[in-house]
């Protein structure tokens, strides 16, 4: 590192006129270099930012299919909607076709 420095001192009074414009080139350059990498790191941020922009959307899209999903379930299992639909599959008994077994005992004793 010191060597590098000795080396740009000795270029520098060398030559006064060329010292001048090599750091003319020498700043334009760095500063060209340090805009191109602030654009290409503000490019990736913005890039970055429109695609978890992109995904929350989609999150929340699926979030509401799932919960419209869980109400349709809900609806399906509850106790209204089975008892009519079967209600139209079952009828009373008659009072003849109704059969009870008694008296009630114990089949398996000692």
């Amino acid at each position: 590192m010191i060597t590098a420095v000795q080396t740009i001192q000795n270029i520098f009074s060398r030559h006064e006129r060329l010292s001048t414009a090599s750091l003319a080139v020498i700043l334009i350059a760095a500063m060209l270099g340090m805009g191109l990498i602030s654009l290409a790191s503000l490019n990736d941020k913005a890039t970055k930012g429109y695609l978890l922009n992109k995904l929350e959307e989609e999150r929340q899209e699926l979030v509401t299919d799932g919960e419209v999903t869980d109400m349709m379930t809900l609806y399906a299992r509850s106790i209204i909607n089975i008892e009519d639909s079967v209600s139209g599959r079952m009828y009373k008994a008659d009072e003849g076709d109704i059969t009870y077994v008694l008296p009630v005992t114990a089949v398996a004793a000692k």
